[in-house]
């Protein structure tokens, strides 16, 4: 029987991440990408160490732990490269491409787990990596030098980098709440992601309301509630041994 919770919990990610592009399309048109992630990500900690540190959220032997920060450093390199590639890249293209981080996630496994993939998952991979491509590109040949080209490409990195921390992240979650690892993924993140932001300083930016609201937004909605909402409709999967991707 299906779990209608976690299909709720899941459809309620969806909407939140699927929000969450052309937000971000829309604030770069207001705020540098580098000062706008950094910004996102420590009004989101600020959430989880104030708010949500009392349900667990915020662990400090998982803080001070190696494969924690390795997923940081991941979620830091896919924000970069998807904030940068947004500048370049439309809504639509990154919404496409970013999702198509679900057809990662099978391979990578296999290749952790050095399993091999069933004919109909294979098949179904392929067939999602040639859809993706035809709506993004509408079938025509495209300049590699070409901006929009330059910012698809940063943000099929984003996909990588999402199916690296989903497959990764599930020894974390084995052993601690889901919660637990999102707040450490949120707070490391936050801490990462703080050196860029001298390189959009330069500038001497000035931050609108709106911008203030763009950013607002994302903090409250994603990647705090979205991140839970995706983990909690996933967590039996998550649980599940690697084997299961090649079922």
């Amino acid at each position: 029987m299906v779990n209608r919770t976690g299909l709720l919990a899941t459809f309620t990610s969806g909407v939140l991440f699927g929000t969450s592009v052309p937000i971000i399309k829309l604030g770069l048109s207001l705020t540098p990408p580098f000062l706008f992630a950094a910004l996102r990500f420590l009004l989101a900690s600020i959430l989880v160490l104030v708010i949500l540190r009392r349900s667990g959220w915020v662990k400090m032997d998982l803080l001070r732990s190696r494969p924690m920060w390795t997923i940081g450093i991941l979620n830091t390199a896919g924000y970069i490269l998807q904030f940068e590639g947004q500048v370049y890249a439309t809504a639509s293209d990154a919404a496409l491409i970013i999702g198509s981080a679900g057809l990662l996630i099978p391979i990578i496994a296999r290749l952790r787990a050095t399993e091999k993939l069933a004919w109909k998952t294979s098949l179904g991979v392929l067939s999602g990596f040639v859809g993706a491509w035809l709506a993004v590109t509408r079938g025509e040949a495209r300049n590699l030098g070409q901006a929009e080209v330059v910012g698809d490409l940063l943000i099929l990195g984003t996909a990588v980098t999402i199916a690296l921390i989903f497959v990764f992240s599930k020894d974390l979650v084995d052993r601690h709440d889901y919660s637990a690892v999102i707040g450490g993924r949120v707070l490391t993140t936050s801490v990462l992601l703080l050196p860029f932001t001298p390189l959009d300083l330069r500038t001497s930016p000035s931050l609108s309301s709106n911008a203030w609201l763009y950013i607002l937004f994302l903090a409250l909605f994603s990647p705090v509630e979205s991140y839970y909402f995706f983990a909690k409709g996933l967590k039996p999967f998550l649980r599940q041994s690697p084997r299961s991707y090649s079922q």
